[in-house]
This record gives C-alpha cells, structure tokens and sequence, in this order.
C-alpha cells in the first residue's frame, strides 16, 4: 500500500498547475515573443546559408525555434485548462496562440524539409532563387502601452 501511494505522487507533481485567468494573456504574449524572436533569429541564419546548404547556425536555430513553440503549446495547455471557456478576453488570447503555434509549426516543417536536404523543400524558403518570396511575418501581439 505505501509503495502504491509512491508510485502516485510523481505523476501528480509532473503536472503543471494551470495557470489562471489574471495571468493568462500575459503569459501567452510572453510566449508569442519568444516563438518570434527564435523564428526572426531562425529566418536570420536561413538567410546566411552558403551556396544555400544548411550550417550548424541553421540546426541549432530550429531547435530553438522548436523548444520555444513547446513552451508555447505547454502555456497554452496550461491555461486552457485553467480557465473557464466563457472567458472572452482569454479566448480571444488563446486563439491567437494557437494561431502563432499553427505558423510556428508550419515554418519548422518547411526548415525541416531544408535541413534534411528534402528536395521538395518550400522554393520560397530556397536563397538564392530569382522570386524567391519570403517566409510569412509572425503575427505580434500588441506591445504593452507606455503607461502600463
């Protein structure tokens, strides 16, 4: 019996507590910047490839750039379960997260398929090419005011 309550606690305690509502919108734009800074970083190093083949810049960028959309996906989770569903403002937060983690998560495919030589890669992630469009601007929250 004591060995059985043991073997309890450590999945309670790996469960993240979730975060509340007062705090929700806050944490999400957090999060939303950071995903950004790591795609901007990402698209920087993108843009210094040589003759267009990746680098170990290139590699270690989209592993941030991964590690900062999981961090996103685990706020998101935290906070959806630590609100009610008629919380208009939080929803509207929570939308736009999962809007940037939706992004996010497209472009890390796209990089994916450029760091492992895919040949059916996106072409406008492709440097070097003639027309070559460029990746989509990461949508930002609204920077916090000077009054605040």
């Amino acid at each position: 019996m004591f060995f059985a309550l043991l073997d309890a606690r450590p999945a309670c305690a790996a469960s993240p507590s979730p975060i509340p509502p007062d705090l929700a919108c806050a944490t999400i734009r957090d999060s939303v910047r950071k995903v950004a800074k790591a795609e901007r970083d990402q698209a920087l190093a993108l843009h210094l490839m040589a003759d267009g083949k990746p680098t170990p810049m290139v590699q270690t960028r989209l592993t941030e750039l991964q590690a900062q959309i999981d961090d996103l996906r685990a706020v998101l989770r935290r906070v959806r379960n630590g609100v009610s569903r008629h919380n208009a403002d939080v929803s509207e937060c929570l939308d736009m997260g999962f809007r940037s983690l939706n992004d996010g998560e497209s472009v890390t495919r796209q990089i994916q398929n450029i760091v492992m030589g895919d040949s059916t890669a996106s072409p406008q992630l492709r440097s070097g090419e003639p027309d070559a469009r460029k990746l989509p601007e990461p949508v930002l929250p609204p920077a916090p005011s000077r009054e605040e």
